[in-house]
């Protein structure tokens, strides 16, 4: 009797796992890890987006007028204009690394016309300009140019100032 109680129990068990499998009741919807703009900016957050931007942009014409800031991909390089600017174009050419920003904007495909004639992507999944692996500052580069955002920062005083 014991043996056929547990048999009915392991049938019982096997048949209301293949009912619930079979009709999809204990799925879960997709899940995404990164969902594409999981929350849009609204109201006061998107005007003081679009202020600050204006004044991105002023601050790029001058860095550019002074030739202290050139990109090599397309839409603004807020890392660089965040530490006085860099010359992307020249640090690609050197192949000695490029800032974070630069370095994501290419593996994003986001290249100018200018520099993309020129990049390739490696069997490895590295990207290339012009046969030299793109690589990211160095460690000793990357503390370097934090230090020159404090110093702008420092600088440049309180918005209240």
């Amino acid at each position: 009797m014991q043996k056929l109680n547990l048999v009915l129990f392991a049938c019982t068990i096997f048949g209301a796992g293949y009912l619930l499998g079979s009709t999809d009741s204990l799925t879960t919807s997709q899940v995404d890890a990164a969902g594409p703009n999981q929350q849009r900016l609204a109201g006061e957050a998107l005007l003081s987006y679009k202020r600050s931007r204006l004044e991105m942009d002023k601050l790029s014409s001058i860095l550019s007028a002074e030739e202290k800031h050139r990109l090599a991909t397309d839409g603004e390089n807020f890392f660089a204009l965040s530490v006085g600017g860099i010359d992307a174009m020249r640090e690609l050419e050197e192949g000695r690394g490029v800032d974070p920003e630069t370095f994501a904007a290419l593996y994003a495909g986001r290249a100018l016309s200018e520099i993309s004639e020129h990049v390739e992507t490696g069997d490895d999944g590295r990207i290339r300009y012009k046969g030299n692996i793109v690589r990211l500052y160095s460690r000793e580069r990357l503390k370097e140019m934090f230090r020159l955002r404090d110093e702008l920062l420092n600088r440049s005083g309180t918005i209240g100032d």
